[in-house]
């Protein structure tokens, strides 16, 4: 059990770190595009915007893994129905750190509020080339 442990481990690491490469990349490109046509102000909130997605990804992927990771009977007792809950609230953890890091890039630190959304829907964006990895 512990070997097919490890190998699920690495396999949610390398989808992790891989899906975080990419969403990182998509933000350098969009903010290399952006620098010349619109100056500082907006390259710095559509950095700020991936960024938001950034800790979104890592603290949903954070939670999932505290929830998958557990192997005590009480948490094999459960079942599926604990998987789901911890993705549930994975997917609601990373909404709250968003939300919160949007709130604060627009009211707060008053960031060019479309160039905040527009890297933070660039970065979201990884998701659809972030496919799972397998561990070999």
């Amino acid at each position: 059990m512990s070997a097919s442990r490890s190998l699920q481990d690495l396999a949610f690491r390398r989808t992790r770190n891989r899906l975080l490469l990419i969403q990182a990349i998509l933000v350098a490109l969009a903010a290399g595009v952006a620098f010349p046509l619109q100056g500082n102000d907006f390259v710095l909130a559509l950095l700020y915007g991936g960024a938001a997605s950034l800790a979104g990804t890592l603290a949903a992927a954070w939670r999932l893994q505290r929830v998958t990771g557990r192997s005590d009977d009480a948490a094999l007792a459960r079942g599926e129905m604990a998987g789901a809950a911890g993705f549930y609230q994975s997917a609601a953890l990373r909404f709250v750190v968003v939300l919160a890091l949007l709130v604060l890039g627009l009211g707060m630190l008053r960031l060019h509020g479309p160039a905040l959304l527009i890297g933070f829907v660039v970065a979201t964006a990884g998701f659809v080339f972030g496919r799972p990895q397998r561990a070999r």
